[in-house]
Formats: C-alpha cells, sequence, structure tokens
C-alpha cells in the first residue's frame, strides 16, 4: 500500500502536533464511548489487551486501555511509533521474528512481551497522524482480513469522535462569540466586517429563510455579484446550482423544524455557479447558530477548480501507472524466458507466468531464507539445496550482478529443469535500493544433449581403447554413469552354462561409499531374480524409479535402500537375438522414466553389442587362422591333396586352394598360376582319359563327382589318385572343393575339409556383417557430430565476439574442444571418401623446404610443452608437383604423433634432401617405438601399436591410413621402421616436378 502521509519533516511534525493538539486530548481522561471502542476492538481482534495511543513530541500516551493498566511510555521505546505516520494498518504476527519490532522493549520483556501486535492509525481528513488504536497479545496470533478491515473502521470512529467533539468545542466557542458579538454589536459588527472584507475565502451568511445577510469582497470576486446585490436574495439566484435548489431547500426547512443540519461542522465540496452561469468547485465550511432565536447559517468558500485539476491530473497518472503495470505484466507473462522479483522490503514481490507454469506456485511474500526451500531450488547437480545467500535474486537484492548462474529447480513431481539465471539489484537514482530482478533462461534442453553428446564420446572413447568385449562393456557402463552422474554402474555377463548371469564390472563414483552394497565378492542371479536376472529373463530394459517400494533388485534390495539408492535401469547387451550381458546403473535420485535417456542408454547398449559381436568375431577369425594353420600342418604329414578351384564361364579350371603337399600325390606340385584342369588332364594316363572328361563334365554341371584314375607325376611315376570333387555356387561363381589322395582314411579327411570349409564360409559371412556395421556406426556418428558441432563452433564464435565475454577461458575450452570434434569428423569423412576412391588432390608446384618449416614452426609449441627438442634439417631444393594443403597435412600428421609418442627429454628430428627421382621426407624420433610384427599393420585405419594403447595415449587410428592414401595419391610412397637407437623413422618419398 502506497503511503497517503508526506514525508516527517520537522514542519510537517510542527503541524502534526498542532493538530494533535487541537484535538486537546492529552493528558485528559477517556470517556466511556473511547473506553467501549477500545473494549471492541480488543473483541473484534480475540485478544486480551488493547489500547488508544496518541504520540506527541516525546512520549506516547496511552489515553485508555484494556486489559493491562495504561502508563506513557518514552516515543522512542513505543512501537506504535515505528510506523504510525505512514498511513498504513501494521499487522505482525510474532514481533520477536520481526527484524523491524525484535528488539523493541515491549517485545523483548523489558516492559513487555508482546508477540501478535496490530495497529489502525488515527490520521486527520489533513493527513496528520496523531496515534494509533493498538491490539497485542504475549502469544503469536495472525489477523484475518475481516478482522483487519473492522479494526480500520473502528479507528475511523474514533477519529470521527475525535473530530465531532472538536467542532462541538468550535461550535460551542462560536457560539460564545456570537454571544460577545451581540453585547458588543457595533465593535464586533465592525471588527468582523474587516476581518470578513480582508479574508482570502468568501464568506455568506443566511438566514433561515435561505436569503444572503452578510457577503464579503471575496464572495463578490468569486461569485460576481456585489454586496449590495446578494445581501437580501436567496442563495439559490446567487451561487447555487438549479439542480440543488430542492435538496437545499429541503435541508433549510429540516433546520427550520429544529433539526441538527447534517452538514455544519464539516468541509465538504460542492458545485456552484457564478453570475456568469459557470459551474466550478467549492470547499465549504458550514456553522449554524442561531440569531434572534432563528437559525442563521455561516459559510467559507472558496475555489478548488486547480485542486480538482491536480486530483485529475494524479488520478490519470494513477491510471497511467496501472496501465503500464498491466502492460509490464502482460508483456513478462508473455515471455519465455522465467522473471522473479522482490520489492525494497527484500520479499518476494512478481512472478511472471514462465515462472508460475515452472513452480505450480504464485509469488508469495516471502523473505530470501524461505526462497530456495519453498520453491525446491537446487545446486547445478540437482541434488545439494541452495543456501539462502545462494540465490540469484538474494545474490542480486545484496547488490551482486548475477551472471550466468547454473541452478536447478525440482517441479512437482520429481521433474528436473535446469537454468542460467542473471540478475541484478534496483537501484534509485539516489541510491535506495527499489529491489532485485532476475532472468532464468531453461537450458534443460540444451544440457540434456550436452550431457548426452559428452556420454557418446566418453562411451565411444572407452570402447576405442578397450582390449576385450567383457571390458568394453564394463567400460562404457562406467563411462555413460560417469557422464550422466549417477552412484554406480555393474556390467552382468551370461554364464556359458545359461543357468545364471554374473556380475563381471562394478563402477562406483567418486565419493560415494557404496560398499555394503557392491560388495567385494562374486554374485549370479539365476533368470528373473534381481535386476540383471530381470532383464536377462525379459530381454527388454527395466526402469524402476523408486528402489524402496520395488523389489526388482532382490538380494540386494535393503543393501540399496540403506545405501541411499533411488533410481535403477538395466538394459540387454545382445548378440543376434540371444542376451549375453546386462548393462545396470543406479542413480541416488528419484528418476521418472525418461524416454530420452532410454534412447541414449539402448544407442549405448547398442554399441557394446557390436563391439561384443566384433571382438567375438575378430577371436573366431584368430581361431579360425589357428585351426587352418593346424588343418595345414596335419596335411602337410598326410598324403591327401586338397583343393578348392573355380571353373569359369570359358571351362577353364582356376585354383582358389591347394594344400602344400601336391608332390606326395602327383610326383610334383601342380601349377596353380594357370588352367588346372588342363594341367591335370594332361598329366591323366591316356587309358583313363576318357573317365576323367566325364567326371570334369560332371562337376562342370555342377554335380559331384569322384573319379580314380592314374596319374604320371613329373618324375615319372604313375599314381593311382582317387578324386573326389563336390561343386558348389557362391555369388554367380561355381566353385569346386576337391580331394585327391593315394592313401587310405582319405573319408575322414574330406569330412574334416568341408567342416573347416563351411566355418570359413560362417566367418566370412559374419565379417561381411560386421564391416556394413562398422560403415553404418561411421555414418551414425559423422551424422550425429556434424550439425552440433557446427552449432557449438557458430555459436562460440558468436559469443567470443561479445567484448564483455571474449576473454572468457570457458569460451576458449569450448572453441578448442569443438575444433578437435570437427578434426575427428573430418577424418572419418576423409576415411569414408578414400575407401570409395575419391581422394581429391589439386596439383601444383610446391616448394618443399617452405612448407616443411611451416609445419615444424607449427609444431614447436606442442613440442615445447612436452618437453621435446623438435630439430629440422631441411636440404631439398627440388620442387613437387602436388597438393600443398594435403602434403602439409602428411606432415602434421606426423610430426604430431612423433610428438605424442616421445616421453619427455626425447628428440623428434624433421628431415629433407633431393633423391634421384624426387624428394625424401623423414621424421624419426626418439620415442616408444612399435613392435617389429606390428609394422605391416601400421597403415591399416583404425589400427593403433599396443605400445600406445598400454600407456592409455589418446588416438583414434585413422591418421596414418589418411597419410598414406594421400601419399600414394601423389605418387609416392611412405614406411615405417624403428629408428637407430630406439623409437620410429617415417620415410615419405616424393616424385619430383618434372616440368619445372
Amino acid at each position: 500500500m502506497t503511503s497517503v502521509l508526506p514525508p516527517r519533516t520537522s514542519e510537517h511534525e510542527q503541524q502534526r502536533l498542532a493538530a494533535l493538539h487541537e484535538y486537546r486530548l492529552l493528558d485528559a481522561p477517556a470517556d466511556d464511548e473511547l473506553e467501549a471502542a477500545v473494549r471492541v476492538a480488543a473483541l473484534v481482534a480475540g485478544v486480551p489487551t488493547a489500547t488508544l495511543n496518541l504520540i506527541d513530541e516525546h512520549r506516547q500516551c496511552q489515553l485508555t486501555t484494556v486489559g493491562f493498566d495504561g502508563a506513557d511510555s518514552a516515543r522512542t521505546d513505543s512501537m506504535c511509533a515505528i510506523r504510525f505516520e505512514t498511513g498504513e494498518f501494521v499487522h505482525v504476527p510474532d514481533a520477536s521474528a520481526d527484524p523491524t519490532y525484535g528488539a523493541n522493549p515491549w517485545v523483548t520483556g523489558i516492559l513487555a512481551n508482546v508477540r501478535f501486535y496490530a495497529s489502525a492509525p488515527l490520521v486527520t481528513p489533513q493527513g496528520h497522524a496523531l496515534g494509533t488504536l493498538c491490539v497485542f497479545d504475549t502469544e503469536v496470533r495472525e489477523l484475518t482480513g475481516e478482522r483487519i478491515e473492522r479494526l480500520k473502521d473502528l479507528a475511523a470512529m474514533i477519529l470521527a469522535l475525535f473530530e465531532r467533539r472538536r467542532q462541538a468545542r468550535r461550535n460551542a466557542e462560536l457560539a460564545a462569540e456570537a454571544e460577545r458579538r451581540e453585547q458588543a454589536a457595533d465593535e464586533a459588527a465592525a471588527r468582523l466586517q474587516a476581518v470578513l472584507a480582508s479574508a482570502q475565502d468568501a464568506f455568506v451568511s443566511m438566514t433561515a429563510e435561505g436569503r444572503v445577510s452578510a457577503w464579503n469582497d471575496a464572495a463578490e470576486r468569486l461569485f460576481g455579484w456585489s454586496a449590495a446585490e446578494a445581501v437580501g436574495r436567496p442563495a439559490t439566484e446567487l451561487f447555487i446550482p438549479a439542480r440543488f435548489h430542492d435538496a437545499h431547500e429541503a435541508g433549510l426547512a429540516r433546520v427550520r423544524r429544529g433539526e441538527p443540519s447534517t452538514l455544519a461542522g464539516q468541509r465538504l465540496e460542492l458545485a456552484a455557479v457564478d453570475r456568469a452561469g459557470r459551474e466550478f468547485p467549492v470547499e465549504m465550511t458550514l456553522q449554524v447558530s442561531a440569531e434572534h432565536g432563528d437559525p442563521a447559517f455561516h459559510a467559507f468558500l472558496h475555489d478548488i477548480t486547480p485542486r480538482r485539476q491536480a486530483q485529475q491530473l494524479l488520478e490519470a497518472e494513477r491510471r497511467r501507472l496501472a496501465d503500464e503495470r498491466t502492460f509490464l505484466q502482460t508483456l513478462l507473462d508473455s515471455l519465455d524466458t522465467g522473471v522473479v522479483a522482490c520489492g525494497s522490503d527484500g520479499r518476494l514481490a512478481l512472478f511472471n507466468q514462465a515462472v508460475r507454469e515452472l513452480h505450480g506456485l504464485d509469488e508469495q511474500p516471502l523473505d530470501a531464507t524461505d526462497w530456495a526451500g519453498t520453491y525446491a531450488l537446487l545446486a547445478e547437480d540437482g541434488r545439494t539445496p541452495l543456501r539462502p545467500d545462494q540465490v540469484p535474486l538474494a545474490r542480486a537484492y545484496a547488490g551482486d550482478t548475477v551472471r550466468g548462474q547454473h541452478l536447478v529447480v525440482r517441479r512437482p513431481g520429481g521433474e528436473i529443469r535446469r537454468f542460467l539465471a542473471n540478475g541484478r539489484p534496483i537501484d534509485a537514482t539516489d541510491g535506495r535500493r527499489l529491489g532485485a530482478v532476475v532472468a532464468m533462461h531453461d537450458i534443460t534442453d540444451a544440457h540434456r544433449a550436452e550431457q548426452h553428446r559428452r556420454t557418446r564420446y566418453a562411451v565411444a572413447q572407452a570402447l576405442s581403447e578397450a582390449t576385450s568385449g567383457r571390458d568394453a562393456a564394463a567400460a562404457a557402463a562406467a563411462a555413460a554413469a560417469a557422464e550422466l552422474g549417477w552412484a554406480c554402474a555393474e556390467y552382468w555377463q551370461v554364464d556359458e552354462d545359461g543357468q545364471h548371469v554374473t556380475r563381471a564390472s562394478s563402477w562406483t563414483a567418486p565419493g560415494r561409499r557404496l560398499h555394503d552394497f557392491t560388495g567385494d565378492l562374486p554374485l549370479s542371479f539365476p533368470a528373473g531374480v534381481g535386476l540383471a536376472g530381470t532383464v536377462w529373463q525379459r530381454g527388454s530394459h527395466v526402469w524402476t524409479g523408486d528402489i524402496s517400494a520395488d523389489t526388482t533388485v532382490a538380494g540386494r534390495h535393503q543393501a540399496a535402500v540403506d545405501a541411499g539408492l533411488r533410481t535403477a535401469i538395466g538394459l540387454p547387451v545382445r548378440s543376434g537375438e540371444q542376451v549375453v550381458g546386462v548393462l545396470a546403473f543406479f542413480a541416488d535420485t528419484d528418476l521418472p522414466t525418461d524416454v530420452d535417456v532410454l534412447g541414449l542408454l539402448d544407442s549405448i547398449a547398442t554399441h557394446v553389442s557390436r563391439y561384443v559381436e566384433r571382438r567375438r568375431a575378430e577371436d573366431l577369425t584368430l581361431a579360425l587362422a589357428a585351426a587352418r594353420r593346424d588343418f595345414d600342418r596335419v596335411v602337410e604329414q598326410v598324403n591327401d591333396y586338397l583343393w578348392t578351384v573355380e571353373i569359369r564361364p570359358d571351362g577353364t579350371v582356376h585354383s582358389v586352394y591347394a594344400s602344400p603337399n601336391g608332390t606326395g600325390v602327383f610326383g610334383a606340385e601342380l601349377p596353380t598360376d594357370a588352367d588346372m584342369g588342363a594341367a591335370l588332364a594332361e598329366r591323366v594316363h591316356p587309358g583313363d582319359r576318357e573317365i576323367f572328361q566325364h567326371f570334369h563334365a560332371t562337376v562342370s554341371a555342377g554335380e559331384p563327382a569322384d573319379v580314380e584314375v592314374r596319374i604320371v607325376g613329373d618324375d615319372g611315376v604313375t599314381r593311382w589318385v582317387w578324386t573326389r570333387a563336390v561343386a558348389r555356387r557362391e555369388n554367380g561363381r561355381l566353385l569346386v572343393d576337391g580331394i585327391c589322395t593315394n592313401v587310405t582314411d582319405r573319408r575322414e579327411l574330406a569330412e574334416q575339409r568341408e567342416q573347416l570349409l563351411t566355418q570359413e564360409k560362417q566367418q566370412v559371412r559374419r565379417l561381411q556383417e560386421l564391416d556394413r556395421l562398422k560403415d553404418e556406426f561411421v555414418a551414425v556418428v559423422v551424422h550425429e557430430l556434424r550439425n552440433p558441432i557446427g552449432v557449438i563452433a557458430g555459436y562460440t564464435e558468436m559469443l567470443r565476439d561479445d567484448p564483455e565475454l571474449a576473454g572468457r577461458r570457458e569460451l576458449a575450452v569450448l572453441d578448442r574442444t569443438s575444433k578437435h570434434l570437427q578434426t575427428l569428423v573430418d577424418d572419418l569423412l576423409e576415411l569414408a571418401r578414400l575407401d570409395a576412391g575419391h581422394t581429391s588432390i589439386d596439383p601444383r608446384p610446391v616448394p618443399p623446404g617452405r612448407l616443411l618449416r611451416e609445419a615444424a614452426a607449427a609444431q614447436q609449441p606442442a613440442a615445447d610443452a612436452h618437453r621435446v627438442t623438435l630439430t629440422a634439417r631441411i636440404t631439398c631444393t627440388r620442387i613437387l608437383l602436388g597438393d600443398a594443403r594435403r602434403l602439409r597435412q602428411v606432415v602434421d600428421n606426423l610430426l604430431s604423433n612423433a610428438i605424442k609418442y616421445t616421453p619427455p627429454g626425447g628428440t623428434v628430428t624433421l628431415g629433407a634432401a633431393d633423391s634421384p627421382d624426387g624428394i625424401t621426407i623423414t621424421v624419426a624420433d626418439t620415442g616408444i617405438g612399435i613392435p617389429a610384427e606390428q609394422y605391416p599393420q601400421l597403415f591399416t585405419r583404425f589400427f593403433r601399436a599396443s605400445t600406445a594403447t598400454t600407456r592409455g595415449i589418446k588416438g583414434t587410428g585413422l591418421g596414418l591410413a589418411i597419410s598414406k592414401a594421400i601419399v600414394e595419391a601423389h605418387g609416392g610412397t611412405v614406411t615405417a621402421q624403428p629408428a637407430p637407437g630406439g623409437g620410429t623413422t617415417f620415410t615419405v618419398t616424393l616424385p619430383a616436378d618434372t616440368t619445372s
């Protein structure tokens, strides 16, 4: 409520004290009416104590009291004197907890132990506060709106009683004065005439019949009638508007009948007219007296047109302010951004519609100490409640400028919303604190997208560094839980017997003590028992949002509750249609089922499944290779000759596979680089060639056949060779698998061969499927990363253009990280183009010396950071014909690898010299080196040397494959070999520009 009283100044205080003394109430005993009013006030408020207090310059005078013996007290000790001049009703349910009244001696026990306190001010029509009608109690209470209004009515009634008595006293004084005037009529008349003539207000006297009996100069100026023209005429002809004539006459008649005037003693605002008929507002004070036994009316009037105009302007200003407030509130309610504000008293004053929808609550006039608890405000971790001094609005009210404070709001029902808060204090030009305002920008979706992106990246990183399917699943679960802020993650693996699912790994968030839940001993469950067993049995995800009310974690239910875990989530890891493992996650907050999070976890489980499949396929490939080596060793020990040939449409026979022991069957190895059918036919004994031709025709027709013929070996020895052949078609090709033997036990060897061939066929199909999945994975990664990275880079550049944000370290980190991710995506795209044979080269004459020196200078900061000595020995003079950007890409990759894999104190040397056909570039380091058996795989995509992976050095395994493709596109070669004294040397040879 806005104060209706002027500010307290020495002049105003003098006027207030004059008005107080005018009523002559101080030190006068209260009469029955006042005592009754105070008793009614106590009854209305429902309290035992009430008092009528008047405040003079130095004291509080308790005019009358109820429920205790009143006594005057110092004004400085008075509770009423604190706010009585504001003109506002004061309502304090608990004064001991109120900062304004808590230290008052009436509250602290020095004068009393007041707890509940309320007071209605006694304000005169002129705006002077005389004191209060006060009710209080020693117990905490709170008034209803109805009771407050009744106390205000009582205060108004008491003030009206004061005014009536003052007016009665003044009337009595006027009557006495009239009597004295009558006794000294001539002297009084002359003095009165002089006073009235000089008065600024118009003075008019009327007889009981309403005729003017006195008319001063001011009246003549106001209404335009001279005294000679006015005296004796009815007032209705002079200044009363026609529409009020009947009411005027009726009032005169009532007074003539002896009834009291309802207008006497009051300040009235009426309409009047002047001689020209102009109607205007006047303020009139009317007194009624008796003259010669008849009533007479005396009125002072003055034109209040300027005041009315001022009031109209004030009312218009109030409407304008109300309209502006409505406009501002509507504007704020239309914003998607939440806006919160507090007033000058530090209490919550404003919510816009966005904030009300967020909380499901309206603003409440609460102190800052209650904001965080009432509206569930949490720190960035989503668990820790904000302290009162950490709430953005409290910080802003305290004078801070809040920029980008991250806070979390827990909505009714448990949903988490995240915001960036910006706020500042609201100060007047004279430095007064009017309040504070905070804007809350919802970043929930952006934060979730970034969290999911980090989670996917962390999982991909974990999978890239894993060495086994089990390690990959465990690392992926841990990485996902860490990024999502969950307490625990486990990987469970289905046993080979298919009877139990056993925990293979367990990860706990740093700082969490979950030993009683996780334990140290192995843990297994049958199907349908526990979270892992339930997911295994159902073959689908399980999300339990309240562990305490669910038995999904049977076997560890109480331990989970005691550890403070609230949510459990499980997802299956598959191999084909079969569940081979379970990813289990546990959080210490209530998480309602979230389809976005489920989609993220499903994709993680899918990646883990694919990784497990690929690792199993690789293991199967290794086992198949070992089996093939074993098979070859077995074949070498027997006399059978096993083979696979392709019969082409032109009838020629070409070798696909031939065992290494043909000499034992044919006397010499058959040629495998020519038509094997013709070669064998030449060695068939002439007497058996017809049989062999029939055998060949049958097999060429795709039919199985066997034949036993004599073979004349290159050594001149004729051998009986029993040949069995089976034809098969694969991808449009006619393949024939066969075995030739001149010994027994051939059936057993043939069956073994068929079995191995079947396994190899299955493995080939599996590897083809893995290649397809790999390509899909690369496509998904590029699609998922490229657009978000571009958005991040664009917004980062925009933010760095802002002078206020340009130097922020977070933006530099964000820029560097987005560029790293963009490089990773570009490498994947480059690899895809290489796979498709789309390597683009823009050949132009290039001086290699400058290019190499720029590359060395660019890598020098990285070398310094790793404490590695980088040396350049560039002596080449020839000109290359090539793509400078692409060649620089190769040199940068080789130098950065050398620096990364060289321990501190080591050396990296960049060399370049002319060679007979062009230029030779070398990059040698004294680093960790590469095992000799791994050099052949070094330029294979995604391959990383074991010396790097065991040391945890980051990398993608794409750089060398891309570099090799670029060099070869230039007609050059790139090789690697151990460097003398340790480390690795990479050698790049490039042809010179022969047109230069």
